[in-house]
């Protein structure tokens, strides 16, 4: 059976929107079913890691941005950008720094540059879930 480009998007929404209100449960369910619809995107790889985040899991997001997103997709600038941050969020700061620089000067992906500029501007603290405001 063949999900539909729309699906795909809301589903990856509506898995960003349960892993910001405390519903992860329901994100990986979301994420791991675009997965299973999309097998060659990094994308719903990247909804995993930033899930992994936010439950304060940040070692398991660069496992998989790096063995499972980064295979799918070596050049992406957004898969980059979120091992950038994890790696940040692991205690990886120069590592993670470094990835940050590099995609914010060169990246002609307009919103992984962007997303590269504002996370490397921030405190490796700030970067942190705040898991009382979550759940």
């Amino acid at each position: 059976m063949q999900t539909s480009s729309e699906t795909v998007r809301l589903m990856m929404r509506l898995g960003y929107w349960s892993v910001w209100h405390g519903l992860y449960t329901e994100a990986a369910a979301l994420f791991s079913g675009t997965q299973a619809a999309r097998p060659q995107s990094e994308i719903p790889i990247i909804g995993m890691a930033v899930l992994s985040m936010a439950m304060n899991r940040p070692e398991y997001a660069v496992q998989i941005l790096r063995e499972q997103a980064l295979p799918l997709n070596p050049q992406s600038d957004l898969v980059s950008a979120h091992l950038g941050c994890a790696l940040r969020v692991a205690g990886q700061e120069d590592e993670g720094l470094q990835i940050l620089r590099q995609i914010a000067i060169s990246s002609t992906d307009q919103n992984a540059r962007q997303m590269a500029q504002n996370l490397e501007t921030k405190a490796a603290e700030q970067l942190k879930p705040l898991l009382s405001k979550i759940l």
